[in-house]
């Protein structure tokens, strides 16, 4: 299990100087590889390390090997894209030979340029309880008069939740999400801050004044913050159920397609994927899993009979045309990834994420509780 805890330094003329030519570094292994077709590590190495020593004498050469492991790993996650570039102060990464994190006393060692250097950094009371874990590897980035500290840290000692009970979670729009057991948490809250903000920022371009600039600039980034908190807040309050098993949709694909402005518009602002995120990493600090399904079909799908059509649902209302079940639709979608978790459940180990389809999914009564449902 691997977190990643944010931390503060301050800056100096050493760090600034050994990440610009950290950046200069990488780029010549990116156009390298480019010009060898190639991601092979050796080959990079054998192609550009004596000449990178010659061109820069006072830079590690442990450094070096890392800015080279950086280039390919861009690269792969680019596809090898020949616009592929670090910035000049864009983020470098250290490993375990160059950096040395101790969380308990608020100190971190680097390599640089000048040689090893030690500096104070400022950890949070909330990030005491990571002081036993083992540090994998630690990125620093300048931003604005600090240096923002990305420290990676691993830890195996977590014990398994022992209940397998499933939570199917139906993510939406117009409800934020639905849980199969009658809770659902509505987006009310998050549409009027979307459109607050989205209001106030197409007037002040509108405006294009330096102080309505000003003003952009300072309220830039507040709703990202509010989203973050609310699914901070969220995935806590459902991992916190008595539950072994979330089943999420894997909605990987749902922002392709054109379904109008206004709904392409709501749609770009669903922090769908951050939630899954947090819910993740929550999951796993209490032991839980998470498990993705196959989106289709699980809104036009009765839980109870499995007939599947279209005309089942109408806007947020579901009725079964063939056994005449009736039921909210979000709901109903719940229920039918509650089924599809369950049924994977029993017949595959959930140590990782995996996507399942709904052929062949025995229907299951919807899980019991009150059928009441519970409005957040």
């Amino acid at each position: 299990m691997q977190r990643t805890i944010s931390l503060s330094m301050p800056n100096t003329k050493e760090i600034t100087e050994t990440i610009k030519q950290y950046n200069i570094i990488s780029n010549l292994h990116i156009k390298k590889a480019l010009e060898l077709k190639s991601n092979s590590k050796n080959k990079l190495h054998k192609a550009l390390y004596r000449k990178t020593r010659k061109q820069f004498p006072n830079f590690p050469s442990a450094l070096i090997q890392c800015a080279r492991d950086n280039a390919v790993e861009m690269l792969n996650g680019n596809k090898y894209k020949k616009k592929t570039i670090k910035n000049p102060l864009s983020s470098i990464r250290f490993d375990l030979r160059t950096s040395k994190v101790f969380l308990g006393s608020g100190e971190v060692q680097l390599t640089t340029i000048k040689g090893r250097k030690k500096y104070p950094i400022r950890i949070p009371e909330y990030f005491h309880k990571y002081s036993s874990w083992k540090v994998k590897a630690v990125i620093i980035g300048v931003h604005r008069q600090m240096c923002k500290v990305r420290v990676v840290i691993e830890n195996g000692d977590v014990k398994p939740f022992i209940n397998n009970k499933v939570l199917g979670i139906d993510l939406g729009i117009n409800n934020f999400a639905v849980c199969s057991d009658y809770t659902i948490i509505k987006a009310n809250k998050i549409k009027a801050v979307k459109r607050r903000y989205a209001y106030l920022r197409r007037r002040l371009q509108a405006i294009g004044t330096p102080s309505a600039k000003k003003h952009l600039k300072k309220i830039s980034g507040r709703e990202r913050r509010f989203m973050a908190d609310y699914n901070h807040c969220l995935s806590k309050n459902i991992v916190e159920k008595p539950f072994g098993v979330f089943a999420l949709e894997d909605l990987k694909n749902i922002r392709k397609g054109r379904k109008g402005k206004k709904f392409n518009r709501m749609r770009s602002n669903w922090a769908y994927f951050q939630l899954r995120q947090f819910l993740s990493y929550k999951a796993e600090d209490r032991g839980k899993k998470i498990i993705l399904v196959d989106p289709r079909f699980t809104s036009q799908r009765c839980s109870k009979c499995g007939f599947i059509d279209k005309s089942n649902r109408k806007k947020g209302f579901f009725l079964c045309q063939s056994c005449g079940f009736s039921h909210s639709a979000d709901l109903n979608a719940s229920f039918n990834i509650f089924q599809l978790g369950n049924a994977l459940l029993d017949r595959l180990s959930v140590n990782q994420p995996i996507v399942t389809v709904n052929d062949g999914v025995r229907c299951i009564k919807p899980p019991d509780a009150s059928y009441k449902p519970v409005y957040l």
